[in-house]
């Protein structure tokens, strides 16, 4: 089954190899690389461990419903995580899919830094178990801004916010206000 990349949307992946014997598919307009976690985990196996050039990597979830890249497997939002040392990198981690997205260049600098083979701790089974609500919440938004527009979306995600910065006596009068046909209208 062909599936298209999700940065480029209507270019199909195309069957590669990032490193001898971790198989990718690779998109060829912006060559970035799709990686399922099975043989992502096998490579990591057959790999001589070298010592990092960084002390360690940090691991941050960083939700942005700005642009958010669709899985190609499952049409759900990848998660995007920012793997920092002293470059920073992100992948996009398909939860339900079990596989991640990486742009064009960002294995090159990881493997620079030694880090490409210490990724693991995004796919533990503890850093999952803390994503699904996350996924969740993914999935509503995208769900909404499928529904009314990204545009529609960021106006009503600033009107909430203002919404929820008022009393709560006022925050119900403006709610009504804003649900009711006619607000002007005596009942």
């Amino acid at each position: 089954m062909s599936i298209n990349c999700p940065n480029c949307s209507s270019v199909t992946l195309k069957a590669s190899q990032i490193e001898p014997q971790l198989i990718s598919q690779q998109c060829p307009q912006c060559e970035g690389h799709w990686i399922r976690l099975a043989h992502y985990i096998d490579w990591v196996k057959s790999q001589t461990i070298e010592q990092a050039v960084v002390e360690e990597i940090d691991v941050e979830v960083e939700p942005n419903m700005t642009t958010p890249l669709i899985c190609p497997k499952t049409q759900e939002p990848l998660i995007p995580f920012s793997v920092t040392s002293d470059i920073k990198h992100q992948l996009h981690w398909g939860q339900t899919s079990k596989s991640f997205w990486l742009d064009k260049g960002e294995w090159q600098q990881m493997q620079e830094k030694r880090v490409a083979d210490k990724l693991t701790d995004v796919f533990s089974t503890e850093r999952q178990s803390q994503l699904a609500p996350l996924q969740q919440q993914l999935n509503r938004e995208h769900l909404i801004i499928n529904a009314i527009g990204k545009e529609n979306y960021s106006r009503l995600k600033l009107v909430r916010t203002w919404l929820h910065e008022q009393s709560d006596e006022h925050k119900a009068l403006m709610v009504s206000f804003l649900v009711s046909k006619d607000p002007f209208k005596m009942k």
